[in-house]
């Protein structure tokens, strides 16, 4: 089994619950999977299966969610989490790279549309969502994590929303929004770029999300 066919059993299992019952668990399920970012995915889903299995075994009892796990999903969520075993240092790398590479696209298509680019904004913004990405993935502790995400917020709506209005708005030095015309070599170099991207995107999460458990 793997994780897809883990995905797809819960899915299935969670039609079982009682309204409330399944409220409070797709909260849970919602919450686990947005702050994991460095255990292994698999146990994860191994683990809210398992939680799923006895919620439906206890619902059968007639006792609720509240009644077995309590009503603070935040708190249950990290106590989940903080049990599993890190993940991979080579998968999380590889997907790493792949919202990198993702980014990277991202920023550069405008430009293949536009024939033009600035290439210090370019830069300036590819640089801050590394940063954004690099930062509650390889930094957050449990101490500094609500520090790491809400820099990372930052950060990200500097690149994705300030940089542009003030660019649009004639605000920023002329240095940083000079603007050029792109070469047919560009053009060229960006379509292999992103070819190979995506075949390296597709293969990483065919690798992953195919493996057996």
């Amino acid at each position: 089994m793997n994780i897809t066919d883990l995905m797809k059993q819960n899915n299935k299992l969670r039609s079982q619950l009682n309204k409330d019952n399944k409220k409070y668990y797709e909260e849970l399920l919602v919450a686990c999977r947005i702050k994991n970012n460095t255990k292994k995915e698999s146990e994860l889903e191994i683990e809210l299966l398992e939680i799923l299995q006895d919620l439906i075994l206890y619902q059968k009892q007639g006792k609720s969610f509240t009644d077995v796990f309590g009503n603070d999903i935040n708190k249950l969520s990290s106590s989940i989490l903080v049990e599993l075993p890190k993940e991979n240092k080579v998968k999380i790398f590889r997907f790493s790279l792949v919202y990198l590479l993702i980014l990277i696209i991202s920023s550069l298509i405008p430009s293949v549309f536009s024939r033009t680019i600035q290439p210090v904004l370019t830069l300036l913004s590819i640089t801050l969502l590394v940063l954004c990405l690099y930062l509650p993935i390889y930094k957050k502790t449990e101490k500094n994590k609500w520090f790491i995400h809400i820099s990372s917020l930052i950060i990200f709506e500097i690149s994705f929303i300030l940089i542009p209005i003030l660019n649009k708005l004639k605000l920023l030095p002329e240095y940083l929004s000079l603007e050029v015309t792109v070469s047919s070599n560009f053009l060229y170099l960006f379509g292999i770029f992103s070819a190979l991207s995506c075949i390296y995107i597709f293969l990483t999460f065919k690798k992953y999300y195919s493996k057996k458990i």
